[in-house]
């Protein structure tokens, strides 16, 4: 704790420490603890190890005279190395990237080395210098990581970016100040304050990345639970539920600008036929192969999903009936091209559009389900247009259907296989 005197205070090195030690170990333990209730998180578990490092790190600073002072400066600052190393490796880990094990050591390799170089041992800004640029450029290399994250919508990023970036300053800005930072020996009062400054610094860093790194994986969980509430499991495409939180803002946006949109409504033929004849799992690998070819023809924009069985559905956003027929007719072509197992699979495709104010998802699909009855009636393997319909923007009631190419209306009735 520091010791008050009359007119300044005086900055009782070791007890800092030991108060760096116990922070360091609690954000330690917290971590670990939150590994324990989340095991698919291995980040929590490295940045958890590397607090653990640090504490033991800190513990041999603040003996510094009690012990030899090879351990205390040499090992003791390695470990400190191996702690921001493992926190890095801990940032790649939770983006889904690979680590380095040679360069998760390597700044701690570096500084063993150069204390047994008796110009650098004996130099105190030359530790420092050195120490506080492997520090920097770890403290860099995670700051890199949280920027270019997979999961951008997490908000405790953002927090956690601007923490490591002043505090990789921090360190940086350590090295004019090198001759004026005799960590184990302060005879001069008059630097106490500054490292007083640094002291609290890294210990304010380690103890708000601690809890924002618990936030992070809690948010990351979350994350991942909404998503697959979205997500077919076996697809990977949307959902029938996401289909329509998502598809009925983007077709009212739409609308409202005064741009077309298209709704495509795919049934595989036969499916049940195919099931019989290359199993399920045979069934299941159309079903997908059948997905990314669909997500590989779309636009970027263009909203996928599977409603159940071997029905999918498509909206299309600002897409007039030409170019939405162009689209179907591209996947209805390539899909009849591949085989599985030498079965040639096809899908019938029925296309409706939304052209006026108002627009009904569900009234839509409909619509576009009528079409794709048709499409199986003439035959299968084929795309049909819905005739267009006008749909009351309370209700979708009092629709009027106008007579399709062959003559008849399209008529709502069940799909067939």
């Amino acid at each position: 704790m520091p010791v008050f005197a009359s007119s300044y205070f005086s900055l009782d090195l070791p007890t800092l420490c030991v108060v760096a030690v116990f922070i360091v170990l609690t954000g330690g333990m917290l971590l670990l603890f939150s590994w324990f209730q989340n095991r698919s998180e291995p980040a929590l578990a490295l940045w958890g190890s590397a607090y653990i490092v640090g504490a033991v790190g800190a513990a041999l600073l603040a003996l510094g005279e009690p012990i030899a002072p090879y351990w205390s400066i040499c090992i003791g600052n390695g470990l400190i190395c191996c702690t921001y190393g493992t926190m890095w490796a801990g940032a790649r880990s939770f983006e889904g990237r690979a680590i380095s094990i040679p360069l998760v050591f390597a700044g701690a390799a570096i500084w063993i080395v150069a204390c047994q170089v008796p110009d650098i041992y004996r130099s105190n800004e030359a530790r420092v210098f050195l120490l506080s640029v492997i520090l920097a450029i770890y403290t860099l290399f995670g700051a890199r990581e949280v920027w270019h994250a997979r999961d951008r919508e997490l908000i405790s990023r953002w927090p956690t970016l601007a923490i490591v970036i002043a505090h990789s300053g921090f360190l940086l800005a350590r090295i004019p100040f090198a001759g004026a930072m005799a960590l184990m020996a302060l005879a001069d009062r008059s630097h106490r304050v500054g490292v007083f400054v640094m002291a609290f610094e890294a210990l304010f860093v380690f103890f708000c990345l601690a809890f924002l790194r618990v936030s992070m994986a809690k948010e990351r969980a979350e994350l991942l639970q909404r998503r697959s509430a979205h997500t077919d499991t076996l697809t990977g495409v949307a959902n029938r539920r996401a289909f329509f939180e998502s598809g009925t803002p983007l077709l009212d946006r739409t609308m409202a600008e005064r741009r077309p949109a298209a709704l495509l409504l795919f049934d595989l033929d036969r499916f049940k036929q195919v099931n019989d004849t290359v199993g399920h799992q045979g069934g299941d690998r159309v079903l997908q192969a059948f997905a990314d070819l669909v997500a590989a023809t779309l636009r970027p924009g263009d909203l996928f999903a599977r409603l159940g069985g071997e029905e999918f559905a498509c909206l299309l956003a600002d897409a007039p009936m030409a170019e939405a027929l162009q689209v179907a007719e591209q996947v209805r072509s390539r899909f009849a091209a591949v085989t599985f197992a030498g079965l040639t699979t096809t899908v019938s495709v029925g296309v409706a559009m939304a052209s006026d104010a108002g627009r009904d998802l569900s009234a839509l699909l409909a619509i576009a389900d009528r079409a794709l009855y048709r499409a199986k009636t003439e035959g299968r393997n084929r795309v049909a247009p819905a005739p267009l319909v006008l749909i009351d923007a309370k209700a979708g009631e009092g629709m009027r259907l106008a007579p399709s190419k062959n003559g008849a209306a399209a008529m709502a009735a069940p799909l067939i296989g």
